[in-house]
């Protein structure tokens, strides 16, 4: 669980490792890496030049090789390859991530983070003072250190999304590329002056951050104990919440188990309104599309167009793809009304299971825009790098939904503030309802 956690921590940042050994690789084995990496994304990915020209992608791509006559270690290279990031899909990243001493240090808080940031107008504010940004980090300028972070992100890609993935990877940018540990000396813009922060740790910092790993509605006493799904039922209000937080492949029988409870529950009880959590839910491996036969529904659909990459060559698909069958033979009250919080941090699957209540409407979706494109590249491959062993994905399909969506990420029915890593409470839950009924006039 540990090592889950971190990969996923670290890799909403694309940070690169520090404490590798002082092993240096030739120029020879770096420039094989670069070779293996950059066939590897001509030969699978469906356009390496969608984002940026060609002229513009060989440019970058000549910029790395230029800085690979001469030995590095990995942690140096990785620094260098990794800027390809800023020109690929978030599918398609370089994701080497710390080794296990680097973990350890997090996890038994031998290391305290930099407090959560926040970023506004190119400036850097800590999440708790938007009223002074902040312009040095020990002793860096903010300004350089925001530049040099921006190196590994697409610009090309949804401003708002990306400005959420620098705030919540901003204390392992610090950490990995700088080696900043705490104390924290922080100057202050308007008022000048200079103060020393401790930091906190991992644990406290994944509650504070929106944008990591600390899942909402989980069951946690410590970081090997932690729950992926759990729900809630409230009778006397006919509410319930179920709490979908990942479709990842090796938690599929927890949500099918849990699924199956939380089902024979609401059902039993005839509860009215449901509500679904993904706004903590970065996809995964499979769609959890069965948590849809908790209502009513015809022919549930999952409409879009695809780009593959298959041998060598592109094939476009127009998919009106049926993922359920109707279920009117279900017992289920013809009344009941789902309703789907998504956020900025609902991604891959997650924004994929959203689009089909929209698309469908089978739902309300309520929170804020997604983080996935409307324009999307999807179903990855895993490699790595022969001599440095440095890994990254490649996507082989570009999903496009254009047809059925107009915004550039997925837009949510209500607009509501959920920027809280507590449980929803049944009196908020309720708050929602009504203002849908109010606001939409459902009955």
């Amino acid at each position: 669980m540990k090592r889950i956690l971190f990969l996923l921590l670290v890799c909403i940042q694309m940070s690169v490792a520090q404490g590798y050994t002082d092993n240096l690789l030739t120029s020879e084995e770096l420039k094989a890496d670069a070779d293996y990496y950059f066939k590897t994304l001509y030969d699978r990915h469906p356009n390496p030049y969608y984002y940026y020209s060609l002229e513009e992608f060989e440019d970058i791509k000549n910029k790395i090789y230029s800085q690979l006559n001469q030995p590095l270690t990995k942690e140096q290279f990785a620094w260098i390859i990794c800027e390809i990031n800023s020109y690929v899909d978030r599918h398609s990243l370089i994701d080497e991530v710390s080794p296990d001493n680097l973990q350890n240090d997090f996890f038994q808080e031998k290391v305290n983070l930099f407090p959560v940031v926040k970023i506004k107008e190119n400036k850097l504010f800590l999440a708790d003072d938007l009223k002074d940004n902040i312009t040095e980090i020990n002793g860096m300028p903010v300004s350089e250190i925001l530049s040099d972070n921006k190196k590994y992100f697409n610009r090309k890609l949804p401003h708002e999304p990306n400005i959420r993935m620098m705030e919540s990877g901003f204390p392992f940018f610090l950490y990995n590329k700088y080696k900043f540990t705490s104390p924290y000396h922080v100057k202050f813009g308007s008022s000048n002056i200079i103060k020393t922060l401790d930091g906190m740790s991992l644990d406290e910092y994944l509650v504070r951050s929106f944008g990591t790993i600390n899942v909402r509605g989980a069951r946690k006493n410590n970081m090997d104990s932690l729950k992926i799904y759990s729900y809630k039922v409230y009778p006397n209000s006919s509410v319930a919440i179920f709490y979908i937080n990942t479709f990842n492949g090796g938690s599929k029988d927890e949500f099918d188990n849990v699924l199956k409870k939380f089902t024979e529950e609401v059902n039993n009880q005839n509860i009215k309104c449901i509500f679904y959590d993904l706004s903590k839910n970065r996809g995964g491996q499979f769609g959890g599309y069965e948590a849809l036969d908790i209502i009513k529904h015809d022919t549930v659909y999952f409409r879009r167009t695809e780009i593959a990459r298959h041998d060598g060559f592109n094939r476009k698909t127009d998919i009106n793809e049926i993922v359920l069958m109707p279920n009117f033979d279900i017992v289920i009250p013809q009344d009941r009304k789902l309703f789907v919080f998504q956020s900025d941090y609902t991604m891959s699957r997650g924004d994929y299971f959203c689009r089909i209540v929209k698309e469908n409407n089978l739902g309300i979706l309520v929170g804020e825009n997604t983080r996935e494109p409307t324009v999307a590249f999807s179903w990855t491959n895993h490699y790595e790098m022969p001599n440095s062993k440095i890994g990254f994905n490649c996507a082989t399909t570009l999903v496009d939904f254009s047809d059925y969506f107009n915004s550039e990420t997925l837009n949510p029915d209500i607009y509501w503030d959920i920027r809280h890593n507590r449980e929803f409470t049944e009196k908020e839950l309720i708050e929602i309802i009504n203002h849908y009924k109010k606001n939409v006039q459902i009955k």
